[in-house]
């Protein structure tokens, strides 16, 4: 597995340079491709180094060279991934798992972010629940959202609208065509409903940064608590309510506990460090 996900890496941080490099001309020719071509030698350079704690400090300054990067250009799914790519190679797992679940949400096709948040996640304690809907059913929708959300809505509204004359011509004339032409838009408009229902499109999501955060029945720091053992950085979670400085908060496996609101980061969010509260 390591093998692959390694390879992974050195595959992505090649396409950035182009990328980005087209967009900067158009503004200052020279600063932004040369501090592209610094955040990529940055991490070549740590991955030639054999010293662990040289090795380690590079790649998290190439992790803070490509954050500073796409904090400038905006969002790139293929920033996203390398900023993921020099977190985890740096240690930094929270880091690491938002990298790769914004690049998800920029291109939920996009199999280097799949594979490596698969590896990401595994270095997490075996305890720590993952979230669900995570294989299968969300590789299958993956395509649904290249469109924007206007475009999702007039879609359902159009295999809504298909069903519903197809079941109406079948019901007037008695067509055993028509009857059968409504099946195909009633599964499609039944499984968009159904997809909507169970993935939310990430607006609740959000990932613990912090290396440890203690999570508590209630909101009050006199409060019990809920796990025996401090969340690590990487857990995701699902916001459920806010109060103060305080989140209620859902792990992958439905359990919910309450924790500091400094300790998350929104995954729909702008920043990549927690609030200062």
């Amino acid at each position: 597995m390591k093998i692959i996900v390694t390879l992974a890496f050195r595959v992505g941080l090649l396409v950035p340079l182009l990328l980005i490099g087209s967009v900067a001309f158009a503004g200052d020719r020279g600063t932004l491709p040369d501090r592209v071509k610094e955040a990529i030698e940055s991490f070549s350079k740590a991955q030639s180094e054999r010293d662990a704690a040289i090795r380690m400090e590079g790649f998290r300054q190439a992790e803070r060279l490509f954050a500073a990067l796409a904090d400038e250009v905006g969002a790139n799914v293929e920033l996203e991934t390398n900023i993921g790519v020099a977190a985890v190679q740096g240690g930094h797992v929270g880091a690491a798992v938002l990298a790769f679940r914004r690049a998800l949400l920029l291109d939920p096709t996009h199999e280097r972010a799949r594979i490596n948040l698969h590896y990401a996640r595994s270095l997490l304690p075996s305890w720590v629940p993952r979230p669900v809907g995570e294989g299968g059913w969300d590789r299958f929708f993956s395509w649904w959202f290249l469109f924007s959300e206007s475009k999702r809505q007039a879609l359902g509204a159009l295999f809504f609208l298909l069903a519903a004359s197809g079941i109406l011509v079948a019901v007037r004339f008695g067509s055993p065509l028509a009857r059968f032409g409504a099946v195909i838009p009633s599964v499609l408009w039944m499984a968009v409903i159904a997809q909507g229902l169970w993935n939310h499109e990430g607006r609740d999501d959000a990932v613990i940064i912090p290396e440890e955060t203690l999570a508590r029945a209630a909101d009050s720091i006199n409060a019990p608590l809920s796990f025996a053992q401090p969340l690590p950085s990487g857990t995701e979670v699902t916001v459920l309510e806010r109060r103060e400085d305080w989140c209620r908060i859902a792990l992958g496996n439905g359990r919910s506990a309450w924790i500091r609101s400094s300790a998350l980061v929104m995954v729909q969010g702008k920043t990549r460090e927690p609030s200062k509260q």
